[in-house]
């Protein structure tokens, strides 16, 4: 460009000159075609006129500068001073389509080679060029005061993916200088005020945003390269980069590097932000699609609140940790060469994290995390305390085994309560850019009662233990391989097919089938406080499905345990139980003999719920009707035996579950729980 200017420049004077030697009254001249590689123009011609050749008038029928088209560009000058040592015009204007007319004066002096353009708008904006030469070299001076950034963006070429401006200010100057091959040193220096950009999709935006720009290059001719360093401080403002949101500044960006033709290779690089912390990177891009070809980045005591909230957060929008609180700190090193993931160390120090909804929570984290492409390596990873569910869990140190992308854990013993949670042979590894897992476990005895106090659920009685079979983790998606064995209410508990769909996303999906077999009602009844009840029980739940962890569907059975044991029945726990089938249950069959006695014996229980779009249809071991002497379209829940007997009759069939569940509140809370 600058030399097309140096040779346009040439030849104006050359006419002028002319002109000045033969003073005519009027002179005019047409040129048909100027081609460069920055610009080109056609069916320019220019018209000098008035005495002394005082008035300048310029028509310019289309001239392309980066890709943009303008037609019809107009210049005139009512007082331009035409001298054999000097050119100038002290109030020109230009006409641009789509632009404002802009003031233009310029001043050229022909044998000190300086020429001086000057553009102002309204309000003291005013871009200024300064341009000198001599024999073998030039150099120039860009001045802006006001300058408004949307003018200098109509110059620019359209990119679809860029924010366009829509205000801001520029202050500054950019100084170039050369020979007459082109451009040897730029030196920038601007402020930039009040900028506001959007893109056209809204994905990317800024308001109100102030920052310095200093840039410095250097083309070394010998093997053409450009070797420049730059440093951007974001002052002030708010920025939207989808997803991410920025606000207030204190950023500062330092880059320094070399280009050449077939890449750009950064040296030096920095970020540092005052809530943040700095980080140190280098790299290399291949041009011309600036392919990433190495890249080494280094932090060091990196403040993990601000950085979650700012950086990490809104990727996990979508996940359980999007309510997650991070304080600590936290360093690491990751180095990318030729294209490939070599290493990555993580160190997190006294690192504590806590899901808003209580969910989870660990605290004093301390880790050393290495890893690398080629051999294995053993991570250190430990945390003081921590609570899944609100269960609380002791001090746990993780013997990380990792050889590329596979991980492993021989054993891990976890302090839960009073018990211990024992992890065996976990496994996990990355394949076609997705994890899986799995391991298998038990639990060894835990107490009811400080478990159920932690679950800030009803209190309960004994221990709870179990084994747990093989647990894998493919696709976002929790199966169990075998049965989940657990002991309680000195009965067992069998869960199977179990499988939990996103069990980090917001509203995760479960499906299992639960057996409970030859459960002491003796110890149940006296957990929920429902009246005293002797006996076993067995229950199945069939196509249990969860949703966001409320029930949806199931199919459940309750009934008396095979076997000969105590089958007894406290006035409490029948009135709760008739309570349960509604206000029309019956409580029958020795019915007038009730207020005599605390307590009566049954020969069998059975209740069934079968829950779809929130109704459960109940039933119960038999109709009514095949009882003596009952004509009833009702369903027997509990079915006398011996003396004094009891027979429970229900008769609502459909019940919403909510009602349901607020009969089970009622009745629980309706009596003061036993505490032992």
């Amino acid at each position: 460009m600058l030399r097309s200017l140096l040779i346009g420049t040439f030849l104006v004077t050359m006419v002028l000159g002319y002109a000045v030697l033969a003073a005519p009254s009027h002179l005019s001249f047409i040129i048909n075609d100027i081609h460069s590689p920055v610009f080109s123009a056609k069916k320019i011609t220019a018209n000098l006129s008035g005495g002394q050749l005082s008035q300048l008038k310029f028509h310019v029928g289309e001239i392309i500068i980066q890709g943009k088209i303008f037609r019809n560009v107009k210049f005139s000058c009512t007082k331009f001073q035409l001298a054999e040592h000097l050119i100038a015009c002290a109030d020109g204007s230009i006409h641009l389509p789509g632009f404002s007319t802009l003031a233009v004066a310029f001043r050229f002096i022909p044998h000190k080679k300086n020429l001086d353009i000057e553009i102002q708008s309204v309000a003291g904006e005013s871009w200024r060029l300064a341009l000198q030469w001599d024999v073998n070299s030039w150099w120039s001076v860009l001045s802006i005061a006001k300058g408004q950034v949307m003018h200098a963006v109509r110059w620019l070429p359209d990119i679809e993916s860029m924010p366009i401006p829509a205000k801001g200010e520029v202050n500054g100057k950019v100084r170039l200088s050369g020979s007459m091959d082109g451009i040897a040193r730029i030196a920038a220096a601007v402020h930039i005020d009040a900028l506001a950009f959007s893109d056209r999709n809204g994905l990317r935006a800024g308001e109100n945003v102030n920052m310095a720009i200093d840039f410095n290059a250097e083309h070394i001719q010998r093997n053409n390269k450009w070797q420049w360093q730059s440093e951007i401080n974001w002052l002030a403002g708010e920025i939207f980069w989808q997803p991410l949101y920025f606000s207030g500044g204190g950023y500062n960006l330092n880059l320094a590097g070399v280009l050449s033709e077939k890449n750009i290779r950064l040296s030096n690089g920095k970020i540092a932000s005052r809530d943040i912390g700095e980080l140190d990177f280098s790299g290399l891009f291949a041009r011309p699609d600036y392919d990433l070809v190495d890249f080494d980045l280094n932090a060091t005591n990196l403040k993990l609140s601000t950085l979650f909230d700012q950086i990490l957060k809104p990727f996990l929008r979508e996940t359980a940790f999007s309510e997650m609180s991070v304080i600590g700190r936290s360093s690491f090193a990751w180095r990318y060469h030729q294209g490939v993931n070599q290493s990555l160390i993580l160190d997190l120090h006294d690192v504590s994290l806590a899901d808003q909804r209580d969910r989870f929570a660990f605290y004093r984290i301390n880790a050393h995390i290495p890893w690398q492409m080629d051999g294995a390596t053993i991570a250190d990873i430990s945390f003081l305390s921590g609570q899944v569910l609100r269960v609380p869990m002791g001090a746990v140190r993780v013997p990380l085994e990792i050889n590329q992308f596979e991980l492993r854990i021989p054993q891990l013993v976890v302090p839960v309560l009073d018990g211990k949670l024992k992890l065996e042979n976990f496994i996990a590894l990355q394949q076609d850019n997705n994890w899986r897992w799995q391991f298998h476990g038990e639990l060894m005895p835990v107490s009811m009662k400080q478990l159920t106090r932690a679950l800030q659920i009803q209190q309960m009685h004994g221990e709870i233990s179990g084994v747990i079979p093989k647990v894998s983790y493919v696709n976002s998606t929790i199966t169990l391989d075998g049965a989940l064995l657990f002991n309680i209410f000195d009965g067992m508990v069998t869960a199977k097919n179990l499988k939990l769909v996103e069990p980090l996303g917001l509203v995760p999906h479960l499906t299992l089938d639960l057996a409970m077999k030859n459960i002491d009602l003796s110890l149940l009844t006296r957990t929920f406080s429902f009246g005293n009840m002797q006996g076993r029980i067995d229950m199945d739940m069939q196509n249990l499905e969860l949703a966001g962890w409320r029930p949806v569907k199931f199919d459940a059975q309750l009934s008396s345990s095979a076997g000969s044991y105590p089958r007894r029945i406290s006035q409490a726990a029948i009135q709760n139980i008739s309570a349960l089938g509604g206000a029309s249950a019956v409580a029958a069959i020795q019915r007038s003999f009730l207020r005599f006695f605390e307590e009566f014996t049954y020969s069998k229980i059975g209740w069934q719920c079968s829950l779809r779009n929130n109704v459960c249809r109940m039933d119960g071991i038999e109709p009514a009707s095949a009882l003596e002497d009952f004509e009833s379209q009702g369903y027997v829940i509990v079915k006398g035996g011996g003396i004094p007997a009891i027979t429970v009759i229900g008769y609502n069939r459909n019940v919403g579950w909510q009602e349901l569940i607020n009969r089970l509140q009622r009745i629980t809370q309706g009596n003061e729980p036993v505490i032992q």
